[in-house]
């Protein structure tokens, strides 16, 4: 939508006309655009054509034959957005958390809120005891010194050092 709203008003500043008579022009210089994923342009995929603006096409791209192979360039198009699918997951996973398997019995640190923090302030309190395994990789915890129970998802527990646990 923003490269629209910036086509637009570019066609609009430069020609000093309104963007309404140049709509045209401008979604055919879109659908002649290559696309970054599928690499190929709207019009191949939708019509089997390469489509170029008039004022672009000379007497010898006339002579040439301007039709593709729609299955091909289609076929090509799925699996260059796999390709670029695959890399975009990789990428995001990548960034999130990895999943620390506790099991009943080990000991946790939980993660201060940032509400609470000053610059010396300790990142982790604890130990709590891992008590049960609840599902979507969360735990019930109980703290050492009371009788009160915590329910925290893995990205927020550190695994407690063994030889600070007694």
């Amino acid at each position: 939508m923003s490269t629209l709203k910036s086509m637009l008003t570019a066609v609009e500043v430069k020609q000093e006309c309104s963007w309404q008579d140049a709509l045209e022009d401008v979604q055919l210089a879109m659908n002649c655009t290559v696309n970054r994923v599928t690499k190929a342009t709207p019009i191949e995929l939708m019509f089997g054509k390469i489509a170029r603006p008039l004022s672009l096409v000379t007497y010898s791209d006339k002579e040439k034959d301007t039709t593709v192979d729609v299955h091909e360039i289609r076929n090509q198009a799925v699996q260059n957005i796999n390709k670029n699918s695959a890399y975009d997951k990789k990428r995001f996973d990548s960034t999130k958390a990895k999943v620390c398997k506790f099991s009943v019995g080990d000991f946790a640190l939980i993660e201060n809120d940032e509400r609470n923090q000053t610059k010396l302030a300790p990142k982790f309190k604890g130990p709590y005891e891992i008590i049960e395994v609840l599902e979507n990789d969360r735990y019930l915890l109980k703290a050492f010194n009371s009788n009160r129970t915590y329910k925290y998802a893995h990205d927020r527990l550190r695994k407690m050092p063994t030889e600070l646990v007694q």
